[in-house]
């Protein structure tokens, strides 16, 4: 998917978590609800050197 933002052009690729159904949690309106959890963790990607207006934090 291509985006646009204040002039500056880039492509975004949405990622694809495969999840688990797990048990009920509860019902609403005769429809069972569930709890789904990913199939395997997700690693996060910390950035360093962020900077904001000239502030580094």
């Amino acid at each position: 998917m291509k985006f646009s933002y204040r002039g500056v052009q880039y492509d975004s690729t949405p990622g694809v978590v495969e999840a688990v159904e797990g048990k009920t949690i509860g019902k609403y309106r005769g429809s069972e609800n569930h709890v789904h959890a990913p199939k395997q963790r997700i690693k996060v990607v910390h950035h360093t050197n962020l900077k904001y207006r000239g502030a580094e934090y």
